[in-house]
């Protein structure tokens, strides 16, 4: 891991490019609705259940990242969240996400919006956990055992 001489932050790649400033969490729930804010907690409380990450807030959003950055809190909205997962394909036969961005066929970034605590359902944990393995780059070492 290398560790920005700036902001302290850690990235699995040196010299990573990131937004480098002092932010934290409590920065971007600032103002929120505690309803939402209950769900931003629900929401990184079962992503705890996959394992363990760090958050890495910026200035606009909250990522969770483990060895690269694999979920990112994008907005809490006066109603819901919006989240992205990194996934290495894209899903697009599933109700699960709103858009999917192709990053140069390597990434497919996968937005979703969650209003309540029965959006994150069973089918959206499956991805969860997905992500959570590009996080750990399991898509890399897979790759070299074939």
């Amino acid at each position: 891991m290398w560790t920005c001489p700036k902001c302290g932050h850690q990235f699995y790649n040196k010299n990573q490019s990131h937004s480098c400033g002092s932010y934290t969490v409590d920065d971007f729930l600032k103002g929120k609705p505690a309803e939402i804010v209950g769900l931003f907690n629900l929401f990184l409380a079962e992503y705890r259940q996959i394992g363990p990450f760090q958050l890495h807030p910026v200035k606009t959003r909250v990522a969770l990242l483990t060895k690269m950055r694999f979920c990112s809190i994008n907005k809490i909205g006066p109603n819901y969240i919006d989240i992205h997962l990194v996934l290495t394909a894209p899903f697009e036969h599933t109700l699960c996400f709103y858009k999917i961005d192709n990053l140069a066929n390597r990434f497919f970034v996968h937005h979703a919006r969650l209003y309540d605590a029965e959006d994150i359902s069973a089918e959206l944990k499956y991805y969860m956990a997905m992500a959570y393995g590009v996080g750990n780059r399991a898509h890399i070492i897979s790759k070299k055992n074939t």
